[in-house]
């Protein structure tokens, strides 16, 4: 992916498929967003495209 697809992705109907609705990693941002989470994207055209994925951790309940 070139850098404006790279800005572009997790917008409403965004695609770079023929055939998509582009609502698919906009419905996974927002809930990685919701829970207090990042996601990062790295990519090289003609060779492909790392997602990380940043959650916080749960409390551990048993500290309490």
């Amino acid at each position: 992916m070139n850098e404006q697809q790279l800005k572009r992705i997790g917008m409403p109907f965004y695609t770079t498929k023929d055939k998509g609705t582009g609502l698919g990693l906009m419905v996974v941002t927002n809930l990685i967003k919701a829970m207090g989470g990042r996601t990062y994207y790295r990519s090289k055209p003609n060779q492909g495209t790392i997602c990380e994925i940043h959650l916080p951790m749960a409390p551990n309940p048993a500290s309490s």
